[in-house]
């Protein structure tokens, strides 16, 4: 199964598009996950602060700590997650909360300090600490504050909840917006090469001066619409030298023939002199047969005439009937109950009548009636009372040079010029069997728009 460019396209898009989504809500995750171990960390560096201006030093040189009621009573509570100390300058705990609190970080230059230390191991508890250096009347104290993260998931799910809700529920219908409109600039990226391929579907043998519209094409396809054209040039080239053949051959032999026929009247009655007329008869029915698929191969059929089918069936069966009797057959024309116009040449679809008839009388048996009818659909009929065609022929006989009968004198070209004289008007030519057990060939055409 062919792979759509479109469709991959639109692919890779959905993709790119998922990707991008995750990483955007992954950043956004570290994101707020990073504001909000800054915020719980300047948080206890401004408790660590609060704290240190609370140190006074007394008049026999020692450190005194007293804090308010209501901020002694949020550290004291047992069930507070908050604890703190003070240490000296040696590191030396002079003050305390109750809970023991994690070693004293280095501070180095810096006169505040952060860290964060797991006490029990990988689990859920987490402690995250912050120490202040504080110098009061000379003397350097250390503060520290720490909180246990047991409960820091709270900040981490409320940040992310007000963000899905205040708008990151918009990113999946912003999602499906996104591939359709990306799939709508797809599909109008490639509307000129539809347009172009509706154009190469048009080109056929009556229309090989046809090239694509270089111009119309995206820059990326240019390359291969010339690739096409330059192969449509190679093509037209060949297909007119072979034509040229054709036509140049059977007219060259015409010439021949008819001079070979006078001569044959020539000679005195016997039966070699017959045989040599049917010869001479098969070969320039071959040769104006070939002649006349070259002309209809290099050219249009012009569709600007009206006529009328009864017409052409009734004068196609005229014309034929003296060879009809000749063989010992019967034509039969029944017309429809009103005129069927269509458009185009009568002349050229006589042709195609004419071969259907001319078929038919040559593989019937003596005594066979060949009936030629038109419907008002518009169609035409050329049925038979003989022994039909094998269901296995039904797919060749329409090829150029195929015969059933390899000995008989045709050139299989009958049928050949039949149907691409119909494909020519527009129509189809189907074989079926006839009520009778025969061949049935029927001529179907649509209806002629404008026609009176």
């Amino acid at each position: 199964m062919p792979k759509s460019i479109s469709r991959r396209i639109v692919v890779s898009l959905a993709i790119t598009t998922i990707v991008a989504c995750v990483c955007e809500y992954g950043w956004l995750y570290l994101k707020a996950r990073a504001t909000a171990l800054n915020l719980r960390q300047q948080s206890l560096l401004d408790q660590a602060a609060v704290i240190g201006g609370h140190i006074k030093i007394d008049r026999n040189g020692n450190a005194e700590l007293n804090l308010p009621v209501r901020l002694a009573e949020a550290y004291d509570n047992s069930n507070s997650p908050y604890r703190y100390a003070v240490r000296n300058q040696y590191g030396n705990l002079i003050f305390t909360s109750g809970p023991s609190v994690g070693p004293l970080p280095s501070f180095s230059e810096e006169e505040t300090g952060v860290y964060q230390y797991d006490p029990d191991g990988p689990g859920p508890a987490l402690v995250v600490g912050a120490a202040v250096k504080a110098t009061i009347e000379g003397h350097p104290y250390f503060v520290q504050v720490e909180r246990v993260g047991r409960e820091f998931g709270f900040l981490n799910a409320a940040v992310w909840e007000e963000f899905v809700a205040d708008g990151g529920w918009l990113q999946l219908p912003f999602l499906f917006l996104l591939l359709g409109v990306g799939a709508l600039a797809v599909r109008r990226a490639f509307k000129p090469l539809r347009k172009i391929s509706r154009m190469a579907e048009s080109i056929d043998p009556t229309k090989a001066d046809v090239r694509l519209p270089v111009a119309e094409a995206p820059s990326e396809v240019q390359p291969l619409v010339h690739a096409i054209n330059d192969a449509l040039d190679r093509l037209d080239d060949g297909l007119r030298r072979q034509r040229e053949f054709n036509a140049n051959a059977a007219h060259q032999l015409r010439t021949p023939l008819a001079v070979l026929a006078a001569e044959i009247d020539g000679l005195p009655d016997d039966d070699a002199k017959q045989k040599l007329q049917t010869d001479v008869e098969s070969m320039s029915r071959i040769v104006s047969q070939l002649l006349r698929l070259a002309q209809l191969e290099t050219r249009s059929i012009e569709e600007d005439g009206t006529f009328d089918l009864n017409e052409v069936a009734t004068k196609t069966a005229a014309h034929l009937g003296p060879m009809a009797i000749a063989a010992g057959k019967s034509l039969e024309v029944i017309s429809s109950d009103s005129p069927v116009a269509m458009r185009g040449s009568d002349q050229v679809l006589a042709t195609a009548v004419g071969n259907l008839i001319e078929n038919a009388i040559a593989h019937t048996p003596h005594g066979a009636t060949i009936t030629i009818q038109v419907t008002n659909e518009p169609a035409l009929t050329v049925s038979d009372d003989g022994h039909g065609i094998p269901q296995e022929w039904r797919e060749k006989i329409f090829d150029r040079f195929w015969k059933a009968d390899r000995e008989s004198k045709g050139a299989g070209l009958g049928l050949a010029i039949v149907k691409r004289i119909v494909a020519a008007l527009h129509g189809t030519v189907t074989l079926e069997e006839s009520p009778s057990g025969g061949a049935q060939f029927k001529l179907s055409f649509a209806a002629a728009k404008g026609a009176n």
